[in-house]
């Protein structure tokens, strides 16, 4: 992973919007219908080609494949892993604890929203190599049009597809999400040995709290940090054979436009996340729930060999954040733990589930643009010592 060595570098999280049709074809994947699967592939590699390129127009330095060729960052791994059967509605599995009291905003947000969660009802294999090789390729096809310093591809964590998944076949929780780290292996692999760096969606170290899943009997009795560290351990089982250089993490409440009244601290997640083999870790930083937070690290002691990426704009609004606040923002953080252990980001993604969208995605690319701007103005005043 590079670092912020001679300028504060920038990035983002993962996800864009999809164009309308290659969203329909998703659909209609997970729907269960049928789908010309040239077609699928011909509009995927194009639309990975076209974000990139839109991530290197606005000046982003570590980018990613927009995550174009999958309906959403979690039920996509249904589709990878044999031992996962039939699907849910999401509905049915979990919801957001906080929302209980607001249907009405749930309603709003996810009324057009399908999303189909796997159960698992035999032991678990990784099977995914097509897909994964796909993304890959993409990805690569879409670099050597247009270069940029750095690129990722996204994964789901073992803890937020267990805690998501219910469990039909393993004996004990404790079992099963060790088993999902033990399969995710090899698509983690896979990403790290084409040569790119691979992000780990765990919101599951914070979300998880105020996450009401199947599993939820297993937080309210053994303690939110005990499932944490748990699924800190699948991960490095799912890590095995990894440099942490390699690998970056995000971490993060929901992106949900809701009144985030339950979320933890954000100590309380990076204190697990510190634990996991990887190098850099995204956390929310921008939006009003958390962005006083930065100062945890006045006395929080950034562990050796880590980077930070702190989420600068917010990926729920669609206010577009002046880069001079950007820059006070990234200085904030540069003057406690140093400008080369930090990254300036986003806080979520911009099209974390196909038909949700929080954020115009013309109102994204010019908060990335304001991004890039703020991390430059940040990075002359920090070379000046201001």
């Amino acid at each position: 992973m590079k670092r912020s060595v001679d300028r504060v570098l920038t990035t983002h999280t993962g996800s864009f919007e999809r164009p309308e049709d290659l969203n329909e074809l998703l659909l209609n994947q997970v729907l269960g219908k049928g789908v010309d699967q040239e077609l699928f592939e011909k509009r995927a590699r194009e639309a990975t080609a076209d974000i990139v390129a839109q991530q290197v127009e606005c000046g982003l330095d570590v980018v990613s494949d927009g995550e174009a060729a999958k309906p959403g960052y979690l039920e996509y791994a249904g589709s990878r892993i044999e031992g996962f059967g039939e699907e849910i509605d999401a509905s049915e599995v979990f919801q957001f604890g906080d929302m209980a009291d607001f249907p009405e905003i749930a309603y709003r947000i996810y009324k057009d929203t399908v999303v189909k969660i796997p159960v698992c009802t035999g032991p678990l294999r990784y099977t995914g190599f097509e897909h994964v090789n796909r993304d890959i390729a993409n990805l690569t096809a879409a670099l050597e049009r247009t270069p940029a310093t750095e690129a990722f591809i996204p994964a789901v964590s073992p803890g937020l597809l267990a805690m998501s998944a219910p469990n039909r076949y393993y004996k004990n929780y404790d079992e099963y999400v060790l088993a999902v780290g033990e399969a995710l292996n090899a698509e983690y692999r896979a990403i790290v040995d084409a040569g790119f760096l691979l992000q780990i969606d765990s919101p599951d170290l914070a979300l998880g709290f105020d996450m009401h899943t199947w599993m939820r009997d297993q937080v309210e009795s053994r303690g939110f940090r005990t499932v944490q560290d748990l699924h800190v351990d699948a991960l490095n089982v799912a890590l095995q054979g990894i440099s942490s250089e390699s690998v970056r993490m995000h971490l993060c409440w929901a992106n949900y436009n809701g009144p985030h009244r339950n979320d933890i601290p954000l100590q309380d997640a990076l204190e697990p996340a510190f634990r996991a083999n990887v190098c850099g870790i995204n956390f929310e930083a921008a939006n009003p729930a958390h962005a006083h937070e930065w100062e945890v690290f006045t006395d929080m002691k950034l562990p050796d060999g880590k980077v930070i990426i702190p989420g600068l704009v917010d990926s729920k609004t669609e206010i577009v954040e002046r880069p001079e606040l950007i820059a006070q923002r990234v200085k904030q953080f540069a003057n406690l733990v140093g400008q080369e252990n930090m990254i300036a980001g986003v806080d979520c993604g911009f099209g974390t589930f196909v038909n949700v969208l929080m954020v115009n995605p013309r109102i994204a690319w010019m908060k990335l643009r304001a991004l890039v701007e703020g991390a430059e103005r940040a990075s002359e005043d920090l070379a000046k010592g201001k």
